[in-house]
C-alpha cells in the first residue's frame, strides 16, 4: 500500500497501520494529531470522542458509531411488489453477515402484511457466515439472545449455528410490544439479525418512529399513490437520519458528490459531515481567510487567474 501510494505521488507517511487498543489511544493523544475519525461501536467511539475532547488542545473527532436503519413499507408497495421487497430486504440485512453500518435492522410493515412466507423463503438455505472477530461474534450472540427473550418477540426464521459463524435470524413483534420492549428492541443488533415491527395505521407508525434512536439511513418502500399518506412520515425520518432512500436499500453506499453518510448522535459524533463521498475531505481541511493580500502572495487556487479552475464565488456571486 505504501509503495503504491508513493508511486502515485502521495506524500511520505500518508498511510500506516497501528495494532492494539492501547496503541490507538496513544496515537489519539499525540499532540501532532490534528483530527481523527473512527468506525465501530458506540462505547468504543464515545470513549475515543471523550479522549479527543479532553486533550490539552482538543481536536475534531469524527466517530461513526451505531445505526438501526429503519425501513418503512406501505400497503401499496406490498400489493405491487411484495415478494421483491422481501427478497431485497433479506439480501440487505444479511450482506456481509449483517456487519454493514447501514444494515437495515428494523422493518416496519402494516398489520396483515402477508410477507412472512416470502421472507422465510428469501432466507431459506442461507449459509452461516463468519463475523469479523471473536469479540464481535460473542457480542452479537449475547444481544440476539436478549432480543429473543423480550416478551412478544417471535422468531420468524432462524437456524442453529455456532460462533464465530452465524445464519441470519429474522424476528417479529407488534407496534405495541415494540414500544414496551425498551432498549433491547430499539438499539442496533450488529450482525445478521433484523426485527419486523407491525403497525396498525399511520398514527401508530408515527408513534413508533418517534422512539427510534438517530441513525445513518431511513428507507421508504412505497408507491406514487402513497404520496399524501407518506408526507407526515418524512419529518420524523429526516429528524433521525442523514440519508433517506426511496425504493432502494441502504447497504448500497455510493461514493458520489451527493452522498451524505452521517447522522445525529449516536450514529455519528459529527452530524454535519459525511464519511463517504467527495465532501468527506472537508473533515481534514481547515479553512483559512486571506484578507487583503496581493495576488502574488495568494495560494494558486485564490489567484485572479484561477489556474486550478476551481468553482468559486466573488463578492457572493459565481
Amino acid at each position: 500500500m505504501r509503495e503504491a501510494l508513493l508511486g502515485a505521488g502521495a506524500p511520505e507517511g500518508i498511510f500506516d497501520v497501528i495494532f492494539g487498543q492501547d496503541q490507538g489511544v496513544v496515537a489519539l493523544k499525540d499532540p501532532r494529531l490534528a483530527a481523527a475519525s473512527f468506525t465501530g461501536s458506540i462505547p468504543g467511539g464515545r470513549a475515543l470522542f471523550d479522549i479527543a475532547n479532553a486533550r490539552p488542545r482538543p481536536i475534531p473527532f469524527y466517530g461513526e458509531l451505531g445505526s438501526v436503519n429503519p425501513v418503512v413499507v406501505t400497503e401499496a408497495a406490498i400489493a405491487a411488489r411484495g415478494e421483491a421487497v422481501a427478497k431485497g430486504y433479506a439480501a440487505s440485512f444479511t450482506l456481509g453477515a449483517g456487519q454493514f453500518c447501514t444494515k437495515p435492522g428494523l422493518l416496519f410493515l402494516p398489520e396483515d402484511h402477508g410477507l412472512t412466507e416470502a421472507l422465510r423463503s428469501a432466507l431459506d438455505g442461507a449459509a452461516a457466515q463468519p463475523m469479523l472477530n471473536d469479540r464481535i461474534a460473542s457480542g452479537f450472540a449475547s444481544q440476539l439472545s436478549s432480543l429473543r427473550e423480550v416478551p412478544g418477540v417471535e422468531v420468524v426464521s432462524s437456524a442453529d449455528s455456532s460462533s464465530p459463524s452465524f445464519t441470519p435470524t429474522l424476528l417479529a413483534t407488534t407496534g405495541k410490544q415494540f414500544l414496551e420492549g425498551g432498549d433491547t428492541v430499539h438499539e442496533e443488533c450488529f450482525g445478521p439479525a433484523s426485527l419486523i415491527v407491525t403497525y396498525a395505521d399511520q398514527a401508530e407508525l408515527l408513534s413508533l418512529l418517534d422512539v427510534l434512536e438517530p441513525g445513518l439511513t431511513a428507507t421508504i418502500h412505497g408507491e406514487e399513490s402513497d404520496v399524501d399518506w407518506l408526507r407526515p412520515v418524512l419529518p420524523p425520518l429526516t429528524r433521525i437520519a442523514g440519508r433517506l432512500l426511496w425504493n432502494d436499500w441502504p447497504t448500497g453506499v455510493t461514493v458520489s458528490w451527493a452522498q451524505q453518510h452521517g447522522g445525529p448522535y449516536p450514529a455519528t459524533t459529527a452530524p454535519t459531515t459525511t464519511s463517504v463521498g467527495t465532501a468527506a475531505i472537508e473533515r481534514f481541511l481547515r479553512p483559512i481567510a486571506w484578507q487583503g493580500f496581493p495576488d502574488a502572495l495568494l495560494p494558486e487556487p485564490l489567484q485572479e487567474a484561477n489556474p486550478w479552475q476551481l468553482p468559486r464565488r466573488t463578492d457572493g456571486s459565481r
